[in-house]
């Protein structure tokens, strides 16, 4: 592979970072050495793939807090367009090439000799020969998505070749390159780190929010169980504050929602490195210099999963929690939660850091819990007979929330199990409601009764992680494998007519679970109905299969599940189609899209896909071949419906007169 090369980039930036790297500090007060890879490659081995020499900016960096995955490098701008020029960061050969509908898009990896790997995504097209060579493999397999891993050797670039162009495929919200590096064990390493002078940052990290969770059923935040936002203020020195005080006792979690931005962008970056100290020790600090690859799903152990379900907003846990294994803390002996039981203040200190050594403090003090008595503030009385009861789950705390409580008295609550119940006393009261803390690891209610209101919980097992397990009712089978539960799951199961509820959206999980259900509606259409997993007015498609008049899925998600029928084929309309272009739009309202074929005179035609504009456009093996005769499309839902576009372009004439006119 001969490519045109560019010129050598200088190395204005390595200075300090190349002493941090070399003697594994990198932010703050850091105790770990660094990753082996980051110490051991030179300043200036890798050139910087967009217009290297020239200031560049970025949209994303290693590590920002993204659905289900940590950002895996860096995304540079593109200045808003298509068709820059990629080029190799180093030496090395072309160990894979991907054309992927979502996620990467096209994209493509380079070995280097030093053992680590450089990868492009989101390119619009690749450079020859690699362009050719990926074209005739997918018109070999006839398929579009396609994940090829050449030879060794087989296509030679050095450092600077142009490999590609700039795009916008797969799941890229917009014009840029996604940048990784990785090392041998596929770990991600943060490209920031070796020293690139075409970023230049000089602004802090923020924060936005901060968080305090309690961790046990006695743990209190202002007098309360549950988790509670604060919004620091910030200072004119840059720092930050809380300006309202907080009182906290027992275990107590810290999250904190910030973001770094590097200079002259809009964009919100992910953390480089937290640290925190409670009355001046270090309880916790996370370094985000490199991560395993494969470990990437531990973000929703990492960051507070059931608020970004909820709300969207992915919040930095400050402690770990069971099943969280990433390498990438320090904390004290209770990981990084802040034990208050000694009924005196105490300060905090979070400090953040981006990559070029910026940083941003808060401060603030935690005071004791007064000791006030459960019934310290007057409940909102009614004259109504049937109070109302709200509940929630956190790890293995149960809050019920009792409101319109009627009466001068609180009453307890009785906890039903079996058949059997138990009186708990009320926890405390704020807000005019009465709160009832619950310990799931002693009590698994199947429903809750307050005075003459009673609240189904629906919690039928306890389920370990790391073990195989089974849940079995006349209508229900779930299978849990060893591998599917990061923490202890108190399953919770609902179900109605053709909807199934497995505990809430919010409780992540590790790895797939087996259903078995019986839906007690009739379905009309069982071939195409499947399941759905709803939440907030979106579904989305799950699949499975009917065996009798059960059905069975996997999912990876809990939350609730239900029967939908899809009768309605996939919506495909032509916006172009002649001899030298096919392009079509196709869409599904339901259950997605499951595949597309052109053939256009009987030849199968690749058809490219870029599923945010809906639209297939055509990519000739031979492009001075016209497209003639019968052109046919056909497009299939996954529900199994499908449509068929056709239409009948003229015959070349030479074409005509070799067949005699045929």
């Amino acid at each position: 592979m001969r490519i045109r090369t560019s010129k050598v980039v200088s190395l204005g930036l390595l200075g300090a970072l190349v002493i941090h790297l070399m003697t594994g500090v990198a932010y703050g007060q850091r105790k770990k050495p660094a990753n082996e890879a980051l110490k051991a490659v030179k300043p200036g081995y890798f050139l910087f793939p967009i217009r290297p020499g020239a200031a560049n900016s970025l949209s994303g960096a290693l590590g920002d807090l993204r659905g289900n995955h940590f950002h895996a490098g860096l995304d540079i701008r593109t200045q808003q367009r298509e068709g820059l020029p990629v080029h190799a960061a180093a030496e090395g050969y072309v160990s894979r090439i991907a054309v992927f509908t979502g996620g990467y898009g096209n994209v493509v990896f380079l070995k280097h000799p030093n053992g680590l790997t450089t990868v492009y995504g989101h390119l619009k097209q690749l450079n020859e020969p690699l362009a050719t060579y990926l074209l005739q493999e997918q018109y070999r397999q006839q398929t579009c998505e396609i994940d090829l891993r050449p030879e060794p050797n087989r296509f030679i670039v050095k450092r600077g070749d142009v490999v590609a162009f700039s795009g916008n495929t797969g799941g890229s919200g917009g014009p840029h390159l996604h940048f990784e590096i990785r090392d041998e064990k596929d770990n991600l390493l943060n490209p920031l780190l070796f020293g690139f002078s075409e970023i230049e940052d000089s602004t802090p990290p923020y924060f936005e929010r901060i968080a305090l969770r309690t961790l046990t059923p006695g743990s209190r935040v202002n007098g309360q169980s549950g988790r509670q936002t604060l919004t620091p203020v910030k200072r004119p020195d840059g720092s930050y504050v809380l300006t309202q005080p907080v009182s906290a006792s027992g275990l107590i979690g810290l999250e904190i929602l910030g973001y770094d931005r590097t200079d002259g962008t809009p964009y919100r970056n992910g953390l480089a490195c937290i640290e925190v100290q409670l009355d001046d020790q270090e309880v916790f600090s996370y370094h985000m210099d490199a991560f395993p690859h494969e470990e990437s799903r531990l973000i929703n152990l990492h960051m507070d999963y059931a608020t970004e379900q909820l709300t969207g907003q992915r919040f930095h846990r400050c402690y770990l929690v069971d099943g969280n294994k990433l390498p990438l803390y320090h904390h004290n002996g209770r990981m990084g939660r802040l034990p208050l039981f000694d009924g005196r203040p105490h300060r905090v200190t979070v400090t953040l850091y981006d990559s070029f050594q910026n940083s941003t403090q808060l401060r603030f003090t935690l005071q004791p819990e007064l000791g006030m008595p459960p019934l310290s503030q007057p409940l909102t009385r009614t004259t109504s007979t049937a109070p109302r009861l709200l509940s929630s789950a956190d790890e293995n705390t149960l809050l019920i929330r009792a409101q319109n409580l009627p009466g001068t008295e609180t009453p307890n609550a009785l906890l039903y199990s079996s058949g059997s119940a138990e009186e708990i006393s009320v926890s405390y009261v704020r807000g005019g409601e009465a709160a009832y803390v619950i310990d799931l690891n002693r009590h698994l209610p199947d429903s809750v009764v307050v005075g003459m209101t009673t609240l189904p919980l629906n919690y039928k097992k306890r389920i370990l992680p790391g073990k195989q397990a089974n849940y079995m009712d006349p209508r229900l089978t779930i299978e849990v494998g060893p591998e599917s539960l990061y923490d202890t799951l108190h399953l919770a199961v609902d179900y109605l007519g053709n909807q199934l509820t497995i505990n809430q959206v919010t409780i992540p999980i590790n790895d797939y679970i087996g259903v078995n259900f019986a839906p007690s509606e009739p379905v009309e259409n069982p071939s195409r109905t499947q399941i759905y997993l709803v939440s907030g007015g979106r579904r989305k498609y799950i699949g499975g299969y009917w065996k009798g008049d059960r059905f069975l899925f996997r999912t990876r998600e809990l939350g609730t599940f239900q029967l939908l029928t899809d009768v309605k084929p996939p919506v495909a309309r032509w916006v172009r189609k002649d001899s030298q272009a096919l392009v079509a739009n196709i869409s599904d309202d339901l259950s997605g899209i499951e595949s597309f074929r052109m053939l256009a005179g009987g030849e199968w035609i690749l058809m490219q896909y870029d599923y945010k504009r809906a639209l297939i456009w055509s990519d000739r093996l031979d492009r001075t071949k016209p497209f003639e005769g019968e052109i046919v499309l056909e497009v299939k839902d996954r529900a199994g419906n499908v449509t068929v576009l056709t239409a009948s372009l003229p015959v070349s004439t030479a074409r005509a007169d070799s067949t005699g006119g045929k």
